[in-house]
């Protein structure tokens, strides 16, 4: 991605140390998810300052973060902003709710994860948060290319494991009505079964062709000559 002059300044120099810069970082963080651009090491930068400056943590801004790292799976960035939260931080229920959510995709339960999100309540940003005010939005409002990028890791998840699911299996995992499965199916280089329309089929990769177990024995020279001796003694 391309990142602007005034963040790239900041962030990789020493003024990411500086506090006075959080209201510049929080308000790119936005411009992120408007754009669907992450950009995980201006990110970390922010829980960085947090870390340092306690008083200042904003937990819309937290969240946010936390969920343009959701969306950059399987990259780590989700597990490298958990280590920069203090304990306090987990425990605040929004972000315990995105942590379950990671927990949930990282265990492949797609149904599961998608049932939560739409049951959880995200925070919204204080108008004071946002660049010339209101309105005051949920996070994810932010993000119109969330469940897309969601949608794309699960893909590439299932994809990797099988050659072949059900219909119904691929429909609950990214959560789609009939007509826009459809599309998604063809967009995402899957087929439907030409002999049994209730099961996708994915591209032949690598990583879901079966491999022949390979067994190696390394026997030191040494160990084969007792081998040779005792089997030409026994004869």
């Amino acid at each position: 991605m391309t990142r602007p002059e005034e963040i790239n300044a900041i962030v990789e120099s020493v003024d990411r140390y500086n506090q006075a810069n959080l209201p510049v970082l929080q308000q790119y963080v936005i411009d992120q998810m408007k754009s669907n651009n992450i950009d995980s090491q201006a990110n970390l930068a922010i829980l960085k300052l947090y870390q340092f400056n306690h008083s200042l943590s904003n937990i819309a801004t937290i969240c946010a973060i936390l969920t343009l790292a959701l969306a950059a799976l399987p990259d780590p960035d989700f597990n490298l902003c958990l280590c920069l939260l203090s304990p306090e931080i987990t425990a605040n229920k929004h972000v315990a709710q995105i942590i379950e959510l990671q927990q949930l995709l990282e265990t492949c339960r797609f149904k599961d994860f998608w049932a939560q999100l739409e049951s959880f309540k995200l925070p919204s940003y204080d108008a004071k948060d946002l660049k010339n005010g209101g309105p005051v939005k949920k996070v994810l409002d932010f993000f119109p290319q969330f469940d897309t990028r969601i949608r794309n890791f699960i893909t590439s998840t299932l994809a990797i494991t099988y050659q072949q699911i059900s219909l119904a299996q691929f429909k609950d995992s990214v959560h789609l009505d009939k007509a826009a499965l459809t599309q998604w199916i063809k967009d995402a280089g899957c087929t439907i079964n030409a002999d049994d329309a209730s099961l996708v089929d994915f591209p032949l990769i690598s990583e879901n062709l079966p491999k022949p177990a390979l067994v190696k024995e390394n026997i030191a020279f040494a160990q084969l000559t007792k081998i040779i001796a005792s089997s030409s003694f026994s004869a």
